[in-house]
This record gives C-alpha cells, structure tokens and sequence, in this order.
C-alpha cells in the first residue's frame, strides 16, 4: 500500500525550533559558572520565552555566583528562579534574582541564607 498525503500550498514551512533550555545549578564554582552562561546562550537561541533556573545547591564559592548574576541581568529574557530541594548561601542569593513574580520555590525546599564570612579566624 502506498501512503500519500496532500498538503495544502496556503501552509508555510514550521520553523523546527530547539528544545527549551533548562538551566540546572547545583554548584557553584568556576566550571559550573562557565557552564551557567552556556546555557544561558543555548536558552536565547531555542526560541523560549522565559528561562528556568533550577536551583537545588549547598552553596559555594561568591565570585561564581557573581559571574552568575551578571549573566541573569545581561538576559534579554526574563529569567523564573525555582528551588528544588534546597537553595543555601549562594543559592539563596541567585534565587533572589528571578524575575518579580518569578521566582519559585517547591513547599518542602529550604532556603538558607547566613551573615557574610570572610573565611578567617
């Protein structure tokens, strides 16, 4: 049996677009910064309108979270922020950084913040 099918010359070509970016931190260290504005850079080129952040993070070290931020504020997307699990220190910080009303936390996450340490004695 031969199968054919007739489409009509009034439809135009679907543009096949790239699966949605998920954006998942789970650390917070130079190589997990790198990778962060990868994907921030795969998330603007799928063609999605808002990019997810899942958290799920002990914490670590400020200066990756810092690289992190900038590229949530150089987005030309709005970003949504979700806790999954737990967001500690740095993770605490980034979720803060989700758009107003972006910002997301699952009802049996923690979120942990504490008083800044310079690392001495």
């Amino acid at each position: 049996m031969i199968w054919t099918s007739k489409i009509s010359p009034l439809i135009k070509d679907v543009e096949l677009r790239k699966p949605p970016v998920i954006v998942k931190v789970n650390k917070f260290t130079e190589e997990s910064a790198k990778r962060f504005h990868v994907e921030m850079a795969q998330a603007h080129n799928s063609g999605q309108k808002v990019i997810p952040i899942v958290i799920d993070s002990y914490g670590g070290q400020v200066y990756a979270l810092m690289s992190m931020i900038s590229a949530i504020e150089s987005s030309d997307l709005p970003v949504a922020t979700i806790v999954e699990g737990k967001a500690m220190s740095c993770g605490a910080v980034l979720l803060t950084f989700g758009e107003q009303g972006m910002r997301f936390a699952n009802p049996n996450a923690t979120v942990m913040i504490h008083d800044v340490s310079s690392g001495g004695h």
